[in-house]
């Protein structure tokens, strides 16, 4: 039996793009994974300081429900007008009047916050849990960034650290024991470091890509693995609940396909042997070959060599993937932007017989008749066609051609 490797998350600021981490997390705990530590900063601290007390599901929960007016000192409705720029000028004015009040109190007040939190964070628990957690802010009176674990910060502060490290600006200063503090976004957004220290090899940062720095990874043995959101999380203040569900679903799948070694990055699909995949491309007729290889203007070959050595390998530098890509990663990628054009289901996972039937059961771009057209004519429709266009022909013509993978 295999030792098991304790995994450490490193959870990214950014605002109410953080239930991102949650469906992340959620994957990792329905996977059987053993999370030993987790850091954070801004709302990534506060992300894992609900998960270390063991509040999981009670955090999830709370973001699936959650509403502006319980952590912000403003109205619902208002909030959502003023996100959304969509006010009268009744709203203007109270928008107007809630501006001048941050003024005067020299930064949004994160007295509601604290409340809220002082309702979800059981500081015993999260000091009395056997995992590790460590969070990131920064002292202007000292002028220093702070990476502290749990055991450094001082009994009964635990909920101040935490909204210190939230202290993005535009909120009044945090003020602890007459020292004053800012979001740690502003040094190290994402801090891998802090479970490298603790003896962490194998770390997997949850990124938001919200606005902070980064500080480059000092240990050269971790090995960090990057979980990136395959969509646009939104604005970090926009807490709409749509958004915020979403961002809860494409978490949890972003996060499978990292678990899982899910291929795609629009959709999620099972991998499969290379030589299955390139038997049922020889499924393609000659003239379907001929047709991908004129799209992309190669010159005609033998039709096996000419699909793996030329025309797969342009598809894949047209789609901007990396060398390395296989050509399963080219196939796949390939087939999701027909599936996006056609808008199939993206959170569900598929295998690759199940892709094609959703898009050839949806409607396939138009190509032109053959019947009737010169090969001039053929040449100068092609010419025309955009990058993108091409793209889609070529998965229109693979998507017809393959009958079985």
């Amino acid at each position: 039996m295999g030792v098991m490797v304790m995994i450490g998350l490193a959870l990214e600021g950014g605002g109410a793009r953080g239930a991102f981490h949650m469906g992340v997390v959620k994957a990792f705990l329905e996977e059987g994974y053993e999370i030993g530590g987790i850091t954070g900063t801004s709302i990534g601290a506060l992300n894992g300081a609900i998960i270390v007390q063991g509040s999981f599901e009670e955090g999830y929960r709370t973001w699936e429900n959650l509403t502006p007016s319980e952590v912000f000192d403003i109205d619902d409705e208002e909030y959502q007008r003023l996100i959304h720029r969509n006010f009268d000028r009744e709203t203007a004015l109270k928008l107007a009047s809630t501006i001048g009040r941050i003024i005067r109190n020299k930064g949004m007040d994160t007295g509601r916050l604290k409340q809220f939190l002082q309702g979800l964070i059981d500081e015993d628990r999260i000091r009395n849990s056997p995992m590790d957690f460590g969070l990131v802010t920064i002292s202007l009176t000292g002028l220093k960034p702070l990476e502290l674990y749990k055991e450094d910060i001082p009994e009964g502060r635990l909920i101040d650290y935490l909204i210190a490290s939230a202290n993005f600006p535009g909120f009044r200063l945090k003020e602890i024991e007459d020292s004053y503090y800012i979001d740690g976004g502003l040094y190290d957004n994402c801090p891998v470091n802090l479970l490298a220290r603790k003896g962490y090899r194998k770390v997997y940062a949850v990124r938001t890509l919200g606005p902070g720095f980064h500080r480059g990874v000092k240990y050269p043995d971790v090995k960090v693995t990057h979980i990136l959101p395959s969509e646009n999380l939104g604005r970090i203040f926009d807490f709409s609940r749509d958004l915020i569900r979403r961002n809860l679903k494409m978490g949890y799948y972003d996060g499978l396909r990292i678990i899982r070694g899910l291929k795609g990055n629009r959709y999620y699909i099972r991998p499969m042997e290379e030589d299955r995949l390139l038997r049922a491309l020889h499924q393609l007729t000659e003239r379907q070959v001929s047709d991908l290889g004129s799209l992309f203007g190669l010159s005609k070959a033998e039709p096996g060599r000419m699909l793996q050595e030329k025309i797969l390998p342009e598809i894949g530098n047209k789609l901007g993937l990396k060398k390395e890509a296989d050509y399963q990663d080219i196939v796949v990628g390939l087939l999701e932007r027909l599936a996006e054009k056609q808008g199939l289901n993206k959170y569900q996972i598929y295998n690759l017989n199940d892709l094609l039937e959703a898009i050839r059961a949806g409607k396939l771009p138009d190509a032109p008749a053959a019947s009737g057209i010169t090969a001039s004519i053929k040449n100068r429709i092609t010419e025309s066609l955009t990058g993108k266009q091409r793209l889609l022909r070529a998965a229109r013509i693979i998507a017809e051609g393959v009958k079985w993978v």
